[in-house]
């Protein structure tokens, strides 16, 4: 079972359909029950729905093993508050030469970097899962490459960390998070 999907409806026709779906951990088919919404609280907004639950049920005669699994919106990173649009919109502000508090300042409205630098950390942690996917592929438009601002001087990290970017433009396009994290079906940070 996919654990991104484009949208709700999408996440609510497959729950529907859970009979014939193995469990991941313990592969038994006929125990997985939807279990209700997962809720984020995006920043400044109301709670909104960005997945469902789906129980490996070990209650009620069932013989599940009992684990929670959660389907997400593709446009959704799991654990952060802020969505992938604004990871990507921070990488980017960083390539177009922006310090991380300037980057972070623009892409949130926040003046707290600290966040950024989480973000920095684990975009250098998936950097090398990022670089190894499979092939590389055919350039898609020159004005996917010509939008990615990249400034003259820049620091060694974000420097590895534009052409990281660039590639993923090139083979994802965008909204890149989404697009990864649909097509990977792996988490974006």
């Amino acid at each position: 079972m996919q654990r991104y999907y484009p949208s709700l409806q999408a996440i609510e026709q497959q729950t529907r359909q859970l009979d014939q779906v193995p469990c991941r951990h313990c592969q038994q088919t006929h125990q997985l029950v939807s279990h209700g919404f997962v809720y984020k609280k995006q920043a400044g907004a109301d709670p909104q729905a960005v997945g469902k639950r789906v129980f490996c049920s070990n209650r009620q005669r069932h013989t599940g093993c009992g684990r929670t699994m959660r389907l997400y919106l593709d446009a959704t990173v799991r654990w952060l508050r802020y969505t992938g649009a604004h990871v990507v919109a921070f990488m980017l502000a960083l390539m177009a030469g922006r310090t991380v508090q300037q980057a972070y300042e623009q892409t949130t409205g926040r003046d707290d970097p600290r966040h950024a630098y989480r973000w920095l950390h684990r975009l250098g942690a998936q950097l090398s899962g990022y670089r190894s996917l499979s092939h590389q592929p055919p350039l898609q438009d020159a004005d996917v490459a010509a939008a990615v601002p990249v400034a003259a001087k820049r620091p060694v990290r974000t420097g590895l960390l534009a052409s990281t970017c660039t590639q993923l433009l090139q083979r994802f396009g965008a909204p890149l998070c989404a697009n990864y994290q649909q097509q990977t079906q792996r988490s974006f940070l």
